[in-house]
């Protein structure tokens, strides 16, 4: 499915970081028995089992003036018992000629809520095999589910339409009658009827092409077997181009005209696919994949097996495009590629595993990228990712990741998909860690080849990771995902008369608010490293183990690299003495202290300046993450401080803070060639340059006189000729300057803004408009999100500027938000249940009383988001004692600045 960590949540990216703790529910969740290995018979679902497609031979003939479909269907079934009664699944179809082995049936009868058909025989069919027939019409969606209809405009700006598919979780049956369950696997061979001008694509290669006047007949080959939500077809005015990886044909697909910007993905895609076949230890088994840019449509990328289908602006690379751009690009291609081993060629057996598909996408995706690309510094950067899960986990009301779904068709399924991308990939690290990658390996290239083409659940993959490593690893991680919640892992040293230091660990569950009715446990993989030395793996099992640490003058780190999923909490005497030897620290074992004791604070536990402490040790280290997490602790301490006496004393004492880091780079007010860019030596990592341009940022965002006059310089510049500020620096001048805009600035802007030459700038200077401080310019900025200057592949971008508004007009945006609803979320209905129950309350809880926001929304959600939007109104209630909680330690803190 779409890939979270990367684009599927990208607008949510930012906002997903405030997720907090929840209420406490009347008792502590019970963690799941183990489950048993897969099996048909024993796997979830509403279908009976008895009768099994094998073969489907599906025809569709689009109409896409009226949005309506024509399809007939052969499908080779095989009975297991008699019966006079066979079950799929379909969405809004009417049906005809409905006939098994060639005879009418008696009835059919459609139960819409349960989406499933029931077709009664006219007699009772013997076990074996039979075929059903059928013809039926359906819908084209509007929207990206089942076959959707998806608009967009030209370059040259005209405008046309292409076709696309999105079935995860449940919506193949909006395109095509089948047995909509992952568990039913089986083979298609799929018929399109379309303009003959059109690319036509699926799963497999073209079969056979026949061209009748304006249309064109496109058969393809027969899949492989397979789950129903891995088929896809695209058509439209399309083009490709291609390469080979081994004994498979690449092709990258876009509107024609801008194809070419897909050179890196293929590029990309070619190494990926031969990493992949040499790590999983079973080559892809497809003749082909094709990797299909889709103008607008769903937000991120869907893994159809040999078709995945991308956003475009995940996939196609410009002259405009950035370094960042160049990064989402490899890693989502990483993550989507890894799903044709897990998900594709081994899928879950029902969607409580559907952890299986997306975390071990994630863990791969970011293995590959750091492999092919050393100098992004991945395992850093997926800090970030593992501390909004670890929010989310911090809750009373967190769900584990293995969680079970009785019906799919509840919206969101109360999953987070924060818990299943991106805390399931930090426990897949924090084992391969204590495993070791050589076993880890071993185990899951066992896993691929004995359960290939065909379906597993979380125990089949223990057991072949257990085999390999000769550990008890299903015990180890079924703590891990089968319970929600993390530990707390509290560390207490004693030294003796020879200064050697002997550790007592114990655990308690960690939240950021409350007391768990009941202790939970986890086994703990730690891993400890002692001074400079190599970690050594500790695994903590009960309270009161002593562990031998070596001597007392030298720095601890319990999380060596941040490869767990645990937090520590040091006594004083090891906090002080880690704080003392900060700039002695590997760059990972100074990110998991900052990430803790941060963490800490916001829970209560530890005081604000004993944190502020360790971000005043980090000194001038340009160090991306670990000042990305500081920069994200000042932001939330300066939200906080809005509005009251204390706000501009405190963003003084920010901006002393940063302005060493800022200085050494280069950052701002540096004179002629400095600034959010300049100064970028060709030695310099992504990473470094990156952290200059964010520096600079903030210190604008914070009025610091010598970034605000420095971009101004800047834009001055780049409004006479646009080549004078790369694109890599663009979105920070511009945003300074759009926070300082005056009228006159505004219009400059917008006239940038206006004059995108491409979705890619779209995408970066609409969105600065919303930053826009003076209260007349945001109410202009908001007729902007809303205008028809947004193109209609774009369309998903409105919600995220109406948001952005927020930030600073809060009042303004939640006007406009739900004044416009059903328009912000017309692009992606599908979303639209996790927009209202949880990211509106996110965003809105610091300027919009409580009260109405939870009346607003609770009249505007399905009955199946009730649970959602009360853990959500706790984050808020939780944000606002925070605030005040971080207000007063701030203002003490200011106030001792000379």
């Amino acid at each position: 499915m779409p890939s979270f960590p990367f684009v599927r949540a990208a607008l949510w990216a930012s906002i997903a970081l405030s997720f907090d703790a929840a209420a406490a529910p009347a008792a502590a969740p019970v963690p799941a028995p183990a489950q048993a290995p897969y099996s048909f018979a024993a796997a979830p679902g509403h279908l009976p089992k008895n009768v099994v497609p094998l073969d489907y031979r599906i025809a569709i003939v689009p109409d896409v003036a009226k949005r309506t479909l024509h399809g007939t269907g052969s499908i080779d079934l095989r009975f297991d018992e008699s019966t006079d009664t066979i079950q799929f699944n379909a969405i809004n179809m009417r049906f005809a000629n409905v006939r098994l082995d060639g005879k009418p049936v008696r009835k059919i009868s459609i139960d819409a809520k349960r989406e499933i058909v029931t077709v009664t025989l006219a007699a009772k069919a013997q076990p074996g095999r039979h075929v059903l027939s059928l013809a039926y019409d359906a819908q084209i969606e509007s929207g990206p589910r089942g076959l959707f209809a998806q608009p967009f405009q030209k370059p040259d700006g005209s405008r046309d339409i292409l076709l696309s598919t999105q079935f995860e979780a449940t919506d193949a049956r909006r395109m095509f009658p089948c047995w909509d369950e992952p568990a039913f696997r089986a083979r298609f061979e799929l018929t399109a009827t379309v303009p003959a001008a059109w690319a036509a694509i699926s799963n497999m290669p073209v079969k056979r092409r026949v061209v009748h006047g304006d249309l064109a007949t496109t058969t393809f080959e027969r899949s492989p077997s397979m789950s129903s939500y891995l088929v896809e077809f695209t058509g439209g005015d399309m083009a490709s181009i291609g390469t080979r990886a081994g004994n498979t044909a690449i092709n990258v697909w876009a509107v024609r005209g801008q194809e070419q910007n897909g050179k890196q993905a293929l590029e990309d895609a070619r190494t990926i696919l031969l990493d992949y076949n040499d790590y999983f230890g079973v080559a892809f088994p497809l003749p082909k994949l094709d990797a299909i840019a889709v103008p607008g449509g769903f937000q991120g990328a869907m893994e159809n097996w040999g078709a995945i289908t991308y956003n475009d602006q995940t996939l196609l690379l410009t002259p405009a495009s950035t370094i960042d751009n160049r990064q989402l690009v490899f890693s989502i291609s990483a993550h989507e590629m890894a799903h044709q081993w897990f998900g594709d060629l081994v899928t879950m057996g029902w969607w409580d595993d559907i952890w299986l598909n997306e975390s071990f996408a994630s863990w791969a995706a970011a293995k590959e990228t750091d492999k092919r690309n050393p100098d992004w510094h991945v395992r850093e950067a997926e800090d970030a990712g593992k501390e909004a899960a670890m929010r989310v986990d911090a809750r009373l009301a967190s769900r584990a990741v293995h969680y079970p779904v009785e019906n799919e068709l509840e919206p969101q399924n109360n999953a987070d998909p924060l818990i299943i991308y991106n805390k399931g990939q930090a426990v897949l690290r924090m084992l391969e860690a204590h495993v070791g990658p050589e076993r880890f390996r071993e185990g899951i290239r066992a896993y691929m080849k004995a359960r290939q083409y065909a379906n597993a659940t979380s125990t089949d993959l223990w057991n072949a990771l257990g085999a390999a490593s000769g550990q008890d690893i299903g015990r180890l991680a079924r703590d891990w995902i089968e319970q929600p919640g993390f530990p707390l892992v509290a560390a207490r040293a004693e030294c003796d008369a020879a200064g050697t230091r002997t550790l007592t660990l114990s655990q308690s569950r960690f939240l950021l608010q409350g007391e768990a009715p009941a202790q939970s446990r986890w086994a703990v993989p730690l891993r400890m490293r002692v001074g400079s030395a190599a970690p050594q793996s500790v695994l903590l099992e009960k309270d009161g183990q002593r562990v031998a640490a070596g001597r007392c003058d030298q720095p601890l780190s319990l999380n060596a690299d941040a490869d767990g999923f645990f937090r520590v909490a040091y006594d004083d005497d090891l906090l002080a003495l880690n704080t003392q030897q900060f700039a002695t620290l590997p760059d990972g074992d100074r990110i998991a202290l900052l990430d803790d004791q941060w963490a800490l604070v916001e829970s209560g536990r530890q005081t604000l300046d004993r944190y502020l402490a360790l971000a005043q040790a980090m000194g001038d280290r340009p160090n991306e993450r670990a000042w990305n997490q500081i920069l994200g602790a000042l932001d939330t301490i300066e939200r906080a401080e809005r509005g009251t006496p204390g706000h501009d004393a405190f963003v003084a004492w920010a901006r002393g803070l940063v302005k060493p880091i800022a200085a050494r780079m280069g950052a701002a007010g540096a004179g002629a060639g400095a600034g959010a860019g300049a100064g970028a030596g060709a030695s310099e990592t992504a990473g470094v340059q990156r952290l200059r341009r964010n520096l600079f940022a903030h210190l604008g965002a914070w009025n610091d006189p010598d970034a605000v006059a420095d971009a101004r310089r800047r834009f001055a510049a780049f409004v006479r000729d646009r080549a004078s500020l790369a694109p890599d620096e663009q979105a920070a001048v511009l945003a300074i300057v759009a926070q300082h805009a005056d009228a006159a600035t505004f219009e400059q802007l917008h006239t940038i803004a206006r004059a995108a030459k491409n979705e890619t700038e779209v995408r970066r200077y609409y969105p600065i408009l919303m930053r826009v401080r003076d209260p007349q310019l945001a109410r202009q900025a908001a007729a902007i999100a809303l205008s028809p200057e947004i193109p209609p592949q774009a369309d998903v971008l409105r919600l995220g500027l109406v948001l952005a508004l927020a930030g600073e007009h809060p009042q303004l945006a939640w006007t406009t938000f739900t004044g416009q609803i059903d328009r912000l979320t017309a692009a992606n209905p599908g979303n639209r249940p996790n927009v209202l129950a949880k990211n509106a309350p996110e965003v809105f809880w610091a300027g919009i009383p409580a009260a109405t926001l939870q009346t607003w929304i609770k009249d505007h959600i399905e009955a199946g988001m009730a649970d959602t939007l009360a853990d959500s109104m706790q984050t808020v209630r939780f944000r606002q004692d925070e605030k005040a909680r971080l207000v007063e330690a701030a203002d003490r803190i200011a106030a001792r600045r000379p």
